[in-house]
């Protein structure tokens, strides 16, 4: 009987296939890679810079903040230039529409001047005081002392009582008016000391060229406002 003795072509194991693509594979990501190591080095201070700009215009960063705090002291200062003028009788501290000016040289002795911060203070503060008559009362704020004032119902005016008991009712008939009303004169004040302090040290008619005056009107205005637009910049950093 006869066996069967497999085939010698069959019996032998396939020898395996050397990888011949893996060393073109390698390659490629070796390129690929140091593709990706080019583009980062490019692309780094592209990077870099977009991360410090991203800092000065996301809100609650340090460099949003920082813009706030720059917008309010810029604002102030330009608005400080003419109570630094008109009450304590400084030199301009900027060349603008005006004869001489404190100069460089000044400018490094500023600091040490406690005039000059006691002027800067005054311009803080009316800067603030008008920005507040400027925005106004917040509506939930004022829906909710408007909620609370009606639980205040007042009875009809007292006859046959005595004087005390007529006046504590008109008491509490105005109860809060007096505060209303001071801060509107408290307001109105500010803005007189503010407008006449500008226009008294930066008279623009004392030019007589109409564009000069003109430009030298609106810069007074400009710097009216400015602290209340740096001030409202700095809140909304907050």
């Amino acid at each position: 009987m006869k066996y069967l003795t497999p085939n010698k072509s069959n019996s032998q194991p396939k020898p395996e296939s050397s990888p011949q693509g893996e060393p073109k594979k390698a390659g490629s990501d070796y390129l690929e890679l140091l593709a990706r190591w080019i583009v980062a080095l490019i692309s780094l201070p592209v990077i870099f810079i977009s991360h410090i700009i991203a800092q000065f215009v996301t809100p609650g960063t340090p460099g949003y903040k920082l813009v706030g705090a720059i917008g309010f002291w810029i604002g102030t200062l330009l608005s400080t230039d003419s109570i630094w003028q008109v009450l304590f009788q400084g030199k301009p501290l900027l060349p603008w529409f005006e004869q001489e000016w404190i100069g460089w040289l000044g400018w490094l002795q500023l600091p040490f001047n406690v005039l000059f911060w006691i002027s800067f203070g005054i311009s803080a503060l009316v800067q603030l005081m008008e920005a507040r008559t400027l925005r106004g009362k917040d509506p939930n704020q004022a829906k909710h002392e408007f909620e609370e004032s009606k639980q205040y119902t007042l009875g009809s005016k007292p006859n046959g009582n005595i004087d005390l008991t007529v006046a504590l009712w008109g008491d509490y008939k105005r109860a809060g008016m007096k505060e209303r009303h001071t801060g509107g004169a408290i307001a109105l004040f500010f803005w007189v000391l503010d407008l006449t302090t500008t226009f008294v040290g930066r008279n623009p008619f004392r030019y007589t060229n109409p564009g000069v005056i003109l430009a030298c009107f609106a810069y007074n205005v400009a710097s009216m406002m400015a602290g209340e637009i740096g001030y409202s910049i700095w809140k909304l950093t907050k």
